[in-house]
């Protein structure tokens, strides 16, 4: 079996820029595939009221994505073959940064 580093390709970029939609082609075509963490957490803040909101307390967003990605990570340790990330770690730096 291939390293890691070898079979898990993170996909990044802008919003709205094509990365769930082609993560969902390539799903569709039977890769393996991770849940990008800033939508469903806001999905998740909003259903429940709580305040991890980028636009309330963007610091608790940024942690709630930042244990995601290690979640999304160590599942994805335990699949076979190549798994495709919706966004990152790298991510959750840049937005940090911005």
């Amino acid at each position: 079996m291939n390293s890691d580093h070898e079979r898990f390709f993170v996909i990044t970029g802008g919003p709205g820029s094509g990365k769930s939609t082609l993560i969902d082609a390539l799903a569709a075509r039977g890769f393996a595939r991770t849940i990008e963490a800033g939508r469903a957490i806001i999905q998740e803040q909003v259903a429940s009221g709580g305040a991890a909101l980028p636009w309330s307390d963007p610091r608790a967003f940024a942690d709630l994505m930042f244990e995601w990605e290690l979640r999304s990570y160590s599942e994805a340790t335990e699949q076979d073959g190549i798994v495709f990330f919706d966004r990152g770690v790298a991510d959750v730096v840049g937005y940090l940064r911005s």
